[in-house]
């Protein structure tokens, strides 16, 4: 069986008749519009020649033989597969398209590399995930992440088994789409992307079976927004108002929103929006003037719009728009997505309850509301939740490899009885600004993935898992004692911030690793992406 490349396989699968069948019902159930002409650019795109061409064998035989078939009926899970490897000749029986994808990545995984040739083990292995969301999100909107990188981390999130990409493509700096209702919206630093290149993003995703969730963060994170049309902004007669908030009783901002969700929904063919929603108020960052704080309940806007109604508090406008915001989501066809910290999950909230909750944190004091919230808070009042708890998922600061290789996501922060938590989300902020980004997502998603796909059991933190992290990222390529985390303080998460590309051991022999990193020649778009990456921080 002659093949490039995992991505390689993969589209053979795809452009398969049966293939053909089976992704053009998954699409048909999500709404996706994945026609040839975009698999040819996704794939033409991510499968850069030459790549070596590499043969699947076994030590005891000559070249291998493979299929693949899918048989809904062999289990009833999603997402399930079969896959035996027997004298490098192998099969993959799934229920369906996404299970497949799932074989062939477990697949690239037990590679092994000899004299130039590849060769596979005998196996037999059955399984499907513990968790219907994984999902990994990006942040382009605080700088974009060029295309090239996005790629490689979307090859690398199919290879780890996830299925979701959260794109944050509106903040603070600006947006990281093209909208053509808007065409003078401020873009995010570094530009943003076009039509063609979200096309792309989607069909590299729709072939690996990965889900992409827009997200546009409202009504906070709004500086770039509002200095753009000031109308947009709370007025006070008297008062130096904050840029930080949209004005919640102002119907310009909701005929705003309403557009972009429109836009996105024709653009993104998949089930949900998210739209943000954190961080209305950041009282206690003094050091800005005025406070990036909500205006509301001295807004004289949003005291005309809203007296008549008798919603006086921050918290009932704010669900009003909640709901608001919801009606449009939904009338797409879409269901929404959002942040849950200013929710006061205390009481029972006036919004409606099938919202997906992404939890990441009851709020910080002077940022919302604190007493009796939780995640525990949103399970008993009946909302899914994507369990986002930042000091086990933020990838930027503080994830660390023993406490990720620890994690289950529906025990902690909240023990889930009533299977309300569907999965989890890691999450990269700040896009490219800190060298982080180039190393850390590729170390992490393998170890997050296996937290989603086994949730109760911890994966040792010993020197097995990191020769077998090693050859995750690198691919077979890797020689099979070849330890690339000797070279490195551990396996650099967390700390971003700090680290600045710092990532290499005090005495660690840098020539000997830049040898063997140079002669591995990764097939692989990621893995091929973080060995130039390492060798660019020597």
């Amino acid at each position: 069986m002659q093949y490039k490349c995992f991505l390689e396989v993969l589209y053979a699968v795809a452009e398969s008749e049966e293939g053909k069948i089976r992704r053009g019902a998954s699409d048909r159930k999500n709404g996706a519009r994945m026609h040839r002409r975009r698999r040819f650019a996704a794939y033409n795109r991510c499968v850069q020649a030459p790549l070596a061409t590499l043969s699947f064998t076994a030590s005891d035989s000559g070249e291998g033989t493979w299929s693949f078939a899918f048989l809904p009926d062999i289990s009833s899970g999603a997402e399930y597969y079969e896959l035996d490897i027997a004298g490098g000749c192998v099969q993959v029986r799934a229920v369906d398209y996404a299970g497949v994808i799932h074989a062939i990545a477990v697949l690239s995984r037990l590679l092994i590399m000899r004299d130039g040739v590849c060769m596979l083990p005998d196996a037999r292995i059955s399984d499907c995930p513990d968790s219907a969301f994984r999902s990994f999100m990006l942040d382009p909107a605080r700088n974009l992440i060029p295309m090239d990188e996005v790629r490689a981390t979307v090859i690398a999130m199919a290879r780890a088994g996830l299925n979701k990409l959260h794109l944050h493509l509106s903040d603070g700096k600006g947006f990281a789409f093209l909208s053509e209702a808007y065409p003078d919206l401020p873009v995010a630093p570094g530009g943003a992307y076009t039509r063609e290149e979200l096309d792309e993003i989607i069909s590299l995703c729709s072939l690996l079976s990965i889900d992409v969730i827009p997200e546009i963060d409202v009504p906070a994170h709004s500086y770039a927004t509002v200095e753009w049309k000031p109308s947009l902004k709370c007025r006070v007669t008297g008062v130096d108002v904050s840029s930080w908030n949209l004005c919640l009783g102002n119907e310009e901002v909701y005929a705003l929103i309403d557009t972009l969700l429109s836009e996105l929904a024709r653009i993104f063919p998949y089930e949900y929006i998210h739209i943000g929603t954190d961080e209305m108020d950041m009282r206690d960052i003094l050091d800005e003037v005025p406070l990036p704080r909500s205006h509301c309940e001295e807004c004289e806007t949003c005291r005309t719009f809203f007296s008549p109604m008798g919603l006086d508090t921050l918290r009932e406008r704010f669900y009003y728009f909640v709901r608001r915001v919801h009606a449009t989501v939904t009338s797409l066809g879409k269901r929404v997505m959002m942040w849950n910290d200013d929710i006061d999950i205390s009481k029972d909230p006036d919004i409606p309850h099938d919202i997906l909750i992404e939890f990441w944190r009851v709020a910080a004091e002077e940022r919302g509301p604190v007493e009796g919230c939780s995640m525990q808070g949103f399970l008993d009042a009946g909302f899914d939740v994507i369990n986002a708890d930042f000091p086990n998922t933020y990838l930027d600061e503080y994830v660390t490899f023993d406490k990720l290789c620890a994690w289950n996501p529906k025990r902690e922060p909240a023990i889930d009885v009533s299977g309300r938590i569907k999965g989890g989300e890691m999450c990269l902020w700040e896009g490219s600004n800190y060298p982080h980004f180039l190393y850390a997502a590729y170390f992490a998603l393998p170890l997050f993935g296996d937290r989603l796909w086994n949730c109760d059991t911890q994966i040792p933190t010993d020197s097995m898992t990191l020769l077998a992290l090693s050859r995750a990222v690198l691919g077979p390529e890797a020689p099979e004692d070849f330890d690339l985390f000797a070279y490195l303080r551990g396996v650099p998460l967390g700390n971003g911030r700090f680290m600045e590309g710092k990532i290499f051991g005090d005495g660690a022999n840098l020539e000997t690793l830049k040898r063997c990193l140079t002669d591995l020649a990764p097939a692989n778009p990621d893995g091929e992406h973080l060995v130039r990456t390492i060798l660019g921080l020597m």
